[in-house]
């Protein structure tokens, strides 16, 4: 029951870091440098998957857990990608973006 929930977050993290990687790269290093979008990008999964799964305490834990989840899978994604926050580019990510590739 608990490993159902586990592996709910995980697919779910793994989900979520595939849109991500869907975005151009420049529109998904601003997102990932404002707080404010990652916040309604972790609120929107978490009404996701409580839509989804409403009705029982699985589904409920499984909504919550990804939650969790999705806020581990941003800090990985900006960990990954780097972000741009104030215009500015920081090149903290493991993957590095030319000037031509972010205009």
């Amino acid at each position: 029951m608990i490993e159902a929930v586990f592996i709910f977050g995980i697919m779910t993290a793994a989900f979520e870091l595939v849109l991500l990687s869907m975005l151009s790269p420049r529109k998904r290093l601003r997102l990932l440098g404002s707080e404010s979008a990652c916040n309604v990008m972790h609120v929107a999964f978490l009404l996701l998957n409580l839509i989804i799964h409403w009705g029982t305490l699985i589904g409920t834990m499984s909504g919550v857990g990804a939650f969790l989840c999705s806020l581990l899978t941003v800090r990985l994604a900006r960990a990954w990608f780097g972000f741009i926050k104030d215009d500015r580019y920081y090149t903290v990510g493991w993957i590095k973006y030319s000037v031509e590739e972010l205009q």
